[in-house]
């Protein structure tokens, strides 16, 4: 058996790979340095259409976030990370929606939002995102960052948040068990060891029982880890059975072959509005698996996509008209209809249901200790929306959160404003870039990021700890 580290896959039957958690008795005497200080870690949350912004933000002023000033926002449910949170205002998007640079408020909002760069004469923005700039750093070999993405399918730059490159959109897996079988090495297995883990409800850890039962006995492992590994086993098999039981592949579909996945993925049952929440849920909770397995260190989720979104008709909520059109108030998406009576109730609703999948990414990185704290502590995730108010496509004091200080690199529990007259996406996205460690190709920290044209280099001092 080869010798696990925090990058090792435990191998099973077929080409099963089954990452595992940080472990302190397996740890290799030296690990190898990350390039600058930072942890190398980011995830990101993308909303779609704006929020609610009179009940979005914290009820006190600048300085040491109070959980008692989230009560009554859209950041209600974060109370209990109050002190884990940067919540900076005023950072305003480059390009500027007023910059004559291609595209309506929707297509801009998305295409420039994790690039800073326009959109190119492909469609598509015309620069990589931060997700990949991290991922070809801090992921083995440079694979690509992790893109998932709630809805129905659909194309065109509205669609896609995530960049490899100019003009080369990430495309977003909808399917939540595709997305799974990557990140646990599901691809080659045969037609018996699939029928086994659908139809007859095993696990993946069935496929890898004997070689993970032989990693629990390891006598090298303190108390500590065996209760970490019992914990990472059972988020993989409550992910299981969410993906199953909670309605996003039906019991009754035909699980004989490897491509019976692929035709529930083409049949449109995930693009449902009703499929949504449980959508969003399980590929909230594959990102958090994602990083603790080591599969990857960087992955976005965009909820929907510009000018568009689902109709929340669950977990409370009994929307007539889409988010969108609701982030208007009327309805009609091109706003020839009537008002839609209260829709700012609903905008603040569609807000605290968004920071409760949040949230519970939180709690899910929060659940794995590491030698120096948790994978929370030791990573970024930041929310992000493509507008801040949407009923007038407003690109300025952009809805920003981060939680968690990538090592110590950020500031934790302070609500600030950047700067008294806001400062440019690129320097927000710069200064995430350094805290995480990214380098520069001389080796130096990043100084800039996305397009000078329109932005401006350096980044924003205040948002360090140190």
């Amino acid at each position: 058996m080869q010798p696990f580290s925090r990058r090792n896959l435990l191998r099973g039957a077929g080409t099963v790979a089954l990452g595992l958690p940080f472990l302190e008795g397996l740890a290799p005497k030296k690990a190898k340095a990350a390039p600058g200080d930072g942890k190398g870690r980011l995830l990101i949350l993308f909303e779609c259409n704006g929020v609610d912004t009179a009940r979005f933000w914290p009820n006190q002023a600048g300085g040491t976030l109070q959980s008692s000033s989230l009560t009554g926002t859209a950041m209600e449910s974060l109370a209990p990370f109050a002190d884990r949170l940067l919540v900076p205002r005023g950072v305003y998007a480059t390009p500027r929606f007023t910059d004559g640079t291609p595209g309506d408020g929707h297509m801009q909002g998305i295409a420039h939002k994790l690039t800073a760069e326009p959109i190119g004469g492909s469609g598509f923005a015309n620069g990589v995102s931060v997700d990949q700039v991290v991922a070809s750093q801090f992921n083995e070999g440079g694979k690509p960052a992790l893109s998932l993405r709630s809805g129905p399918e659909s194309s065109g730059v509205a669609a896609y948040i995530s960049y490899a490159e100019a003009g080369v959109p990430s495309v977003g897996e909808l399917n939540p068990w595709l997305a799974y079988q990557d990140i646990v090495g599901l691809g080659g297995l045969d037609e018996l060891q699939l029928e086994r883990l659908v139809a007859r409800r095993e696990s993946v850890l069935d496929l890898v029982g004997g070689e993970f039962d032989s990693l629990m006995a390891n006598s090298k492992l303190s108390q500590h880890d065996r209760s970490k590994l019992d914990m990472h086993a059972s988020a993989i098999r409550d992910l299981e059975l969410d993906m199953i039981d909670g309605g996003l592949v039906p019991c009754e579909f035909d699980a004989s072959t490897a491509d019976s996945f692929e035709q529930l993925h083409q049949s449109g049952l995930l693009g449902y509005d009703s499929y949504f929440h449980f959508q969003t849920e399980a590929h909230v909770r594959l990102m958090a698996l994602a990083v603790a397995c080591g599969a990857t260190n960087a992955s976005t989720l965009l909820l929907g996509s510009g000018a568009f979104g689902p109709t929340y008709q669950f977990d409370g909520m009994n929307h007539q008209y889409n988010h969108h059109k609701l982030s208007h108030g009327n309805t009609q998406d091109d706003d020839t209809g009537s008002t839609v009576a209260g829709f700012e109730d609903m905008i603040h609703d569609i807000d605290r249901w968004t920071m409760r999948q949040y949230t519970l990414l939180l709690e899910l990185l929060d659940g794995y200790t590491e030698a120096d704290g948790t994978l929370l502590d030791n990573s970024m995730v930041v929310y992000v929306n493509e507008l801040s108010n949407g009923f007038f496509h407003t690109d300025s004091d952009l809805p920003f959160i981060v939680a968690g200080s990538s090592g110590g690199m950020l500031k934790q529990g302070e609500y600030m404003e950047v700067s008294p007259s806001g400062e440019p996406l690129t320097k927000f996205w710069t200064s995430i870039l350094n805290a995480a460690g990214v380098t520069a190709e001389d080796g130096g920290p990043v100084t800039q990021f996305g397009n000078m044209t329109y932005g401006q280099p350096g980044q924003l001092d205040n948002l360090f700890a140190t």
